[in-house]
């Protein structure tokens, strides 16, 4: 089962669900919360709801603790049904500043393991670090001189694995998509995941500051 995100022809963004047979259903629209959290202030801050068609509340995402890159302390979001019951945590610890290791995306469901990710593999960021870095600034100089987007990125796939090693969930930063491995995840946790994801790590067609930045 594939989950990825549509940004045409709304002004909201769309989680679409699609199996193996070649169907697909829209699993939730993305709309970020006017009343939140004051973005501004907290760069890592989001607050938004998952609506079904008709603008049905499927699941909110409210942050419940603010990240810090000095100590590495991560932002925690909590994932709630549209009754407020708790579906589970997400929690997002970006690089630690002056720190070389990976950023890590952790998802605790409310009945389950916790799954643990971290963007890019290790020897992709081997390459990364010496050779990756330069090239990606050069890109951004070039970008601002001619007002586009940077055009070259750092290792962005993610796994997230059980206590186990399984892999149960799969980022792909190629293909733009989300790959689910098990059955047992609620899909309105894996849909509030993805959102969540793609509002810190998103393609060009979401524009230059991404769906929740817009």
């Amino acid at each position: 089962m594939t989950y990825d995100v549509e940004y045409s022809g709304s002004a909201t963004p769309l989680v679409m669900r699609k199996v193996g047979n070649g169907g697909e259903s829209g699993m939730g629209w993305l709309r970020r919360d006017a009343y939140g959290p004051e973005h501004d202030q907290h760069a890592e801050t989001r607050s938004f709801t998952v609506l079904a068609d008709g603008g049905i509340p499927l699941a909110f995402v409210r942050a419940e603790q603010y990240g810090s890159r000095t100590s590495g302390q991560p932002t925690a979001y909590r994932v709630l049904d549209h009754s407020g019951a708790s579906l589970g945590r997400i929690t997002y610890r970006r690089r630690p500043a002056f720190r070389i290791c990976r950023t890590r995306w952790t998802l605790e469901p409310a009945a389950g393991p916790a799954l643990r990710g971290f963007a890019g593999r290790p020897v992709w960021w081997a390459v990364w670090w010496p050779t990756g870095m330069l090239l990606r600034w050069i890109c951004i100089v070039m970008a601002l001189l001619a007002a586009d987007d940077g055009g070259f990125r750092p290792p962005r796939r993610v796994t997230w694995r059980d206590g186990s090693g399984r892999a149960a969930l799969v980022f792909r930063g190629m293909a733009e998509d989300y790959r689910v491995w098990t059955g047992d995840l609620d899909p309105r946790l894996i849909t509030a995941l993805v959102a969540l994801h793609q509002s810190f790590d998103w393609p060009e067609e979401a524009g230059a500051f991404g769906w929740y930045g817009a």
